[in-house]
């Protein structure tokens, strides 16, 4: 998904994840692609859209009330959409062949925000790390970046540097994702000096066993560059074992997770 794109779609997310009801934002673009993906063109009448929502209208009770006007917000204002028919809703023509990228994206976003607003969370840095763990724990890892470093830009204080490195573990992941060896184990490097420091637990984050198994993720993948890739050019991280990467246990998270409920 070119960067443009991936920005725009992201931004729903972080909207989201900041005011519980822009969640039907990220609602309605899910039920957009679940009509409109497959279809030539990728067109949907806007009151069959609107329709399709209502019926899920009970679904979405924890967020408010889906109007329509979260659909037309999201056509007119997202950049997403080709917005010159207000009666028809079709993804912008730049976009089309991306269409199913933008899809995946919308059904995991959703699948996250249903998680993360069944939890309550202190308000601060503790809150903003301990849903930055559950956008690690659904494998968001841009979006991991995206909202740390929204917090990481304005911070003053000791924890900026180890904010950074965790940052930079994320982006080596999403590298992993982008199938970029590369950048993976240069942010794989980075990441792991400005965390390592802080060892066994630091910002309420339990550091020890996280590390131990990043260093697997990050030994694997030089593993697989040095077997595959060496001296042909950038690699490919398509073996990588998903299950060697660690959840992000962070104080109070699995607490707010039982509030929620």
């Amino acid at each position: 998904m070119r960067s443009e794109l991936r920005d725009k779609v992201a931004e729903l997310l972080m909207e989201a994840i900041r005011h519980r009801e822009r969640s039907f934002l990220v609602f309605w673009l899910h039920a957009y692609c679940q009509m409109a993906e497959g279809c030539d063109p990728p067109a949907v009448p806007f009151v069959r859209l609107a329709r399709f929502v209502r019926r899920h209208r009970t679904e979405l009770r924890w967020c408010g009330d889906p109007g329509e006007g979260w659909g037309r917000r999201l056509v007119s204002d997202s950049g997403l959409f080709h917005s010159r028919d207000r009666e028809q809703v079709a993804i912008a023509p730049r976009y089309r062949k991306e269409l199913s990228l933008v899809c995946a994206k919308a059904a995991a976003y959703w699948e996250f925000l249903r998680d993360l607003h069944g939890r309550t969370y202190p308000s601060g840095l503790p809150g903003a790390l301990q849903q930055a763990a559950l956008l690690w724990r659904h494998r968001l890892f841009f979006e991991f970046h995206e909202l740390l470093e929204g917090i990481w830009m304005d911070w003053r204080g000791p924890e900026r540097r180890f904010l950074q490195g965790l940052i930079q573990l994320g982006v080596a992941l999403y590298h992993v994702q982008r199938n970029n060896y590369r950048g993976a184990l240069s942010m794989f490097r980075n990441g792991w000096a400005k965390v390592a420091p802080h060892t066994p637990r630091y910002c309420g984050v339990e550091l020890r066993e996280f590390l131990e198994r990043i260093a697997g993720c990050r030994e694997h993948i030089e593993r697989q560059y040095r077997e595959h890739v060496e001296g042909l050019g950038p690699g490919h991280c398509t073996d990588f074992d998903w299950s060697l990467v660690p959840p992000l246990e962070v104080a109070g998270e699995r607490q707010a997770a039982v509030v929620g409920s």
